[in-house]
């Protein structure tokens, strides 16, 4: 494999929307179809997520997902969309982002920690769906002599073995074919992709200056030099890039840098999961971002009383900001005051009923007490509709199917989850159990064989039988 590799591509991007009028609609004849069509790209998209979710380098944190798909859906709404986009954070502390093929979007946690304000990762973000809308992967993979879907597929999900920091830069390198003329794509894409973002900043009403900033700002950072070129390695920096975004800069009136506070309470989280809080001096302020921050390092020592007094001041200020409340929740939870805890979900739920994150609090904590059962399940069935490839609430729903003796679906519950983690060894013994076993209905055990099928096919199928039908059309 490692003739195909090369460090010069542009992240692997695709998409399957139609641009905005504003810029040019990709090329979507027969030229790209014929080499991969929007089905494939999804089919090889969602498998390179789940070799992501596999070896754990997805953050499925549900206040994280919750503000970057806020983010990200700020940006696309003003795009004419044919699916929808999936973004999502990656444990890596490099500064990258990545769009692989089907729509699907990571940004680093590093990335995402370095930006100093929400209109700098909005810029990078909007880089990103420009690269997804433009079909840039698909244009890539069209010039390429790879055209099997499963052979793509088993490339991709070959590129995630080993350490989390370099299998994530395997797939933000990508895979080349022709030096010299993926190269001059990759610039060509650069450009692209900036003026689409450029479109998508003005008409969400970031302000473009702090998209240039963050090119300055990663160039002006030599304490972090190794994980910024790999940043400038996969989106090179070509003449004229920060003076073009600022000279369109001029044109905006008005914009902003922050939609809200969301932003720093983010940060916060992932620099806690990062484990880059260290050596911190513990002190009341003045600044709630400031006491969550100090809060979130506390809890991770396990200091949790320390944790809950130094989070009250703010939080008695203010008790329906949700990430003080789901801290000081999980505060409270975890010191075993589980009535009192819940109490400060309910009453968020009761301004915001419908917050994904609250609400899977509530439901994961009422499901480990086992209490309140039946309308965590109905809670969670709910939260699955717009959180359907998130695998921890697949386990937490499988967990309280169990305990209302509801074999069958928990079974579906387990395997979704096992399937969205890539782990499909455990998928199919999930289901192989199910079938040996005399809870299940004939009806259910076809079911589970049919699943067992389709899973098979949309992963990366084996060769035919050399007896016996094909598995696989």
């Amino acid at each position: 494999m490692s003739k195909y590799l090369i460090g010069i591509i542009m992240v692997l991007c695709m998409g399957s929307a139609t641009a905005h009028e504003d810029i040019p609609a990709p090329n979507l004849g027969d030229t790209l179809n014929r080499t991969i069509t929007l089905y494939d790209e999804e089919r090889i998209g969602r498998n390179i997520y789940k070799n992501l979710q596999k070896n754990n380098y997805i953050i499925d944190d549900f206040l994280v997902n919750d503000y970057i798909t806020y983010l990200g859906n700020r940006l696309s709404r003003n795009i004419s969309m044919e699916r929808d986009y999936s973004f999502f954070i990656t444990k890596s502390n490099a500064v990258n982002a990545f769009a692989v093929p089907g729509g699907f979007m990571g940004f680093n946690a590093g990335l995402f920690i370095l930006t100093q304000n929400e209109a700098q990762l909005a810029g990078v973000v909007a880089h990103e769906l420009g690269h997804v809308v433009l079909r840039h992967s698909a244009e890539m993979m069209a010039s390429s002599n790879v055209n099997s879907i499963p052979m793509w597929i088993g490339i991709f999900a070959g590129l995630l073995a080993g350490e989390t920091e370099a299998s994530i830069a395997s797939i933000q390198s990508g895979i080349g074919f022709s030096v010299q003329k993926n190269i001059n794509l990759v610039r060509e894409n650069e450009i692209e992709s900036d003026n689409f973002a450029v479109m998508l900043m003005n008409k969400s009403n970031y302000d473009l200056n702090e998209m240039a900033n963050f090119f300055l700002l990663m160039q002006g950072d030599s304490n972090n030099q190794e994980n910024l070129n790999e940043y400038f390695m996969t989106h090179p920096l070509y003449k004229n890039r920060i003076s073009t975004i600022k000279k369109r800069a001029r044109e905006q009136v008005n914009p902003i840098k922050n939609s809200t506070d969301d932003y720093f309470y983010v940060r916060n989280i992932l620099e806690s999961k990062m484990r880059i809080m260290k050596n911190m001096k513990y002190k009341f302020s003045d600044d709630p971002i400031q006491n969550h921050r100090y809060a979130l390092s506390l809890v991770n020592s396990g200091k949790y009383t320390e944790a809950r007094k130094i989070l009250s001041q703010s939080f008695s200020k203010d008790r329906f900001n949700i990430y003080l409340a789901s801290l000081m929740s999980e505060i409270l939870w975890l010191e075993g005051k589980k009535s009192e805890s819940k109490e400060i979900l309910k009453k968020i739920l009761s301004i915001y009923p419908n917050n994904n994150a609250i609400s899977h609090q509530l439901f994961f904590f009422n499901i480990k007490d086992q209490v309140n059962l039946e309308q965590s399940i109905s809670g969670i069935e709910y939260l699955m509709k717009y959180n359907s490839y998130n695998p921890q609430a697949y386990k937490i729903l499988a967990e309280a199917y169990s305990k209302t003796n509801r074999f069958y679906k928990s079974k579906l519950a387990l395997i979704n989850y096992y399937n969205l983690k890539g782990n499909i060894p455990m998928a199919f013994k999930v289901i192989d159990d199910g079938n040996s076993s005399d809870k299940l209905t004939e009806y259910e055990k076809g079911y589970l064989k049919k699943l067992k099928n389709s899973i098979l096919c949309t992963t990366n199928p084996p060769l035919e039988p050399i007896f016996g039908n094909k598995t696989c059309n």
